[in-house]
């Protein structure tokens, strides 16, 4: 499987530094940086990934807000004695109140909780609070590195070779963004090109399973759907 280091010296050879030894950007402080933050952004965008793991979490008692668990970068689905546990948003929480008051975040059981919501990427939510510790299984992507910055470039990338280039493309103009004028339009129109690999894998991969990226099964963080990815 290939590392990120083996897709450094792609992204160089299009930024026009020398591979192996770039002057402008630093290799491990930057490029490296940029072609893991291009695995974490298509790992999203496609919904699909190969790194889908399972951990048991006790969550804290009192507490409506739990912290994302170590070396997940989304939660897909949580399941508690009870089974699965309903996903629902911030906004719903705030504003349904379909069950529950608007002082819901006061709300404990002595048992088991019924819904669950993300927040940002770090965090999140759980109604009502449970009074004492209660482990829970949870399903998500992993991240795709559990390095500390600056990375070293051994970490896998869990994609096919034809998704590579679409990785190169992403992290280059990513790079470029700390440049000015026309260098920096260019990465605007690398980001561009990746959006439309991005655009089309997502297609193709619908066909074979339409329901993965689902607000019920999929990663969706917003509060509104998208109609329309890429």
């Amino acid at each position: 499987m290939a590392t990120v280091a083996d897709l450094a010296p792609y992204v160089e050879n299009r930024l026009e530094e020398p591979i192996g030894a770039p002057v402008f950007w630093g290799q491990s402080t930057e490029i490296y940086s940029a072609v893991v933050e291009a695995v974490c952004d298509l790992l999203l965008l496609i919904g699909r990934p190969t790194q889908t793991v399972n951990q048991l979490v006790t969550l804290l008692p009192n507490k409506v807000y739990q912290l994302m668990p170590a070396g997940m970068l989304c939660i897909t689905d949580i399941v508690s004695q009870n089974g699965a546990v309903y996903k629902m948003t911030q906004y719903d929480m705030d504003y349904s109140q379909s069950s529950w008051g608007s002082d819901w975040e006061n709300d404990l059981s002595d048992q088991d909780f019924d819904q669950w919501w993300p927040v940002g990427f770090g965090m999140f939510g759980i109604h009502p609070a449970v009074s004492q510790p209660l482990t829970v299984g949870i399903t998500g992507i992993a991240l795709p590195t559990t390095e500390a910055w600056p990375f070293s470039g051994n970490s896998a990338i869990p994609f096919e070779d034809s998704m590579f280039a679409a990785l190169e493309m992403y992290a280059a103009g990513y790079c470029r963004l700390k440049e000015q004028g026309n260098e920096f339009y260019e990465g605007v129109k690398l980001y561009q090109a990746y959006l439309e690999v991005a655009k089309r894998y997502t297609q193709i991969q619908d066909r074979r399973d339409d329901m993965i990226f689902s607000q019920g099964l999929g990663l969706q963080q917003n509060i509104n759907p998208n109609k329309k990815r890429g």
